[in-house]
Formats: structure tokens, C-alpha cells, sequence
């Protein structure tokens, strides 16, 4: 299905805009992440609507999509372990974000935590995706830590739990993504523009 999906999409693409081969791997590479997307989207919409916490879920699709969009961070390695923390991330989530209630204070912490983070870690790239401009890499940290000044200022405004608990999850699984501790753990290279440089004599 995945398959069908990737070439009948390219095929009407390449159709209105010729392709060589690099841009041909990036729009199937980008096509292959759509595909995965709206996947697990769907699935996970379907199972939080028969849980009945669907509301929770898409706070969390809409605000942990900005703080991802350009923190970046860390990929799974096989679509069986994708769909697996997928599902635990996003099910957990809805719930949490639906029962819990923390005090002001345990949620400026969870913020000033992940604020660091995107100060120390954003945008944290992938082998497969190493972010080898610098001012890319500059723009992207930036608007990372804007976001993450943006949510501090919806948590002032609502005074609303969902809201909060919504806001400090996803910061919080974000830092998490982008923490050089977790590459560790999963054996996966951080800092991959270093590493990209340096096997290409390039400056980062």
C-alpha cells in the first residue's frame, strides 16, 4: 500500500516538474514521511475517538507538531519501533494530558527544562538528514525557542489544565528527542552535520 502510495504520487509529480535523481530520493523520501503520517494519524485518531480522550489528542497532534517542526530530533530506526513509541507517546499523552494536574510549579520547571534544551540541543538532526547549513540550523533554533516562549505566554493567558499539561508533555517528549543522552542510548549519531563536514571538508 505504502508502495502504491510513493509511486503513484511521484508519477503525478514528476509529471509537472522534471526530477533528477537527488530530487527524486528527497520527494520520495518526503512522500514516504507523509505516508507514515497520516497513517499512524488516522489509526491513532480512531483509537483515542473509542477511548473517548480524542479532545486531549488533538491538542497534542497540533502543539507537539510545532515544537517538532523545528526542534527536529530523533527518528526510529524500524517502522514496527515507530509505530510502537508512536502509539505509546501519543495514546499515554491523550490520557495524561486529560487526568493530570500539577501545580504551577512542577510546570515551569518542565518548561525552563525544555527551554534549555532547545537552547542547548535544537534543531538535533538524523543520519539520514544531517542539517549541514548553519544558518538553517541558526533559523531553526531560534524559532524552536520561540515556540517554546510562545506556549509560556498560552500557559500565562488560559490558566487552563488541558492546556498546561498539553504544553509541558510535549516540550517535555521533544527535549526528550533532542537530548544528545537519548542518541545515545539508541545508538544513533548526534550532531550528524559534524560528522557529514567532516567525511565532505566542509565548514559547519
Amino acid at each position: 500500500m505504502k508502495k502504491k502510495f510513493i509511486e503513484k504520487s511521484y508519477q503525478f509529480i514528476s509529471k509537472h516538474q522534471a526530477c533528477d535523481e537527488l530530487q527524486t530520493k528527497k520527494i520520495k523520501y518526503g512522500l514516504e514521511g507523509l505516508y507514515n503520517v497520516l497513517t499512524k494519524v488516522f489509526v491513532m485518531a480512531i483509537i483515542t475517538l473509542i477511548l473517548g480522550i480524542w479532545k486531549s489528542y488533538l491538542l497534542l497532534i497540533i502543539f507537539y507538531a510545532f515544537a517538532r517542526r523545528y526542534a527536529y530530533g530523533l527518528h526510529s530506526k524500524s517502522s514496527i519501533t515507530c509505530w510502537i513509541l508512536t502509539l505509546s507517546i501519543y495514546i499515554f499523552g491523550s490520557y495524561f494530558i486529560f487526568y493530570a494536574n500539577f501545580s504551577n510549579y512542577i510546570i515551569y520547571l518542565v518548561w525552563l527544562f525544555s527551554f534549555i534544551s532547545f537552547i542547548l540541543w535544537a534543531p538535533a538532526d538524523t543520519p539520514n538528514r544531517p542539517l549541514i547549513h548553519k544558518e538553517k540550523r541558526k533559523i531553526q533554533k531560534i524559532k524552536a525557542c520561540m515556540i517554546c516562549i510562545i506556549y509560556l505566554m498560552f500557559i500565562f493567558i488560559f490558566q487552563n489544565q488541558m492546556i498546561n499539561n498539553t504544553i509541558i508533555y510535549s516540550l517535555f517528549i521533544q527535549s526528550l528527542c533532542i537530548n544528545p543522552i537519548t542518541y545515545k542510548i539508541t545508538k544513533t549519531p548526534f550532531a550528524n552535520y559534524k560528522i557529514y563536514c567532516k567525511n565532505h571538508g566542509l565548514n559547519y
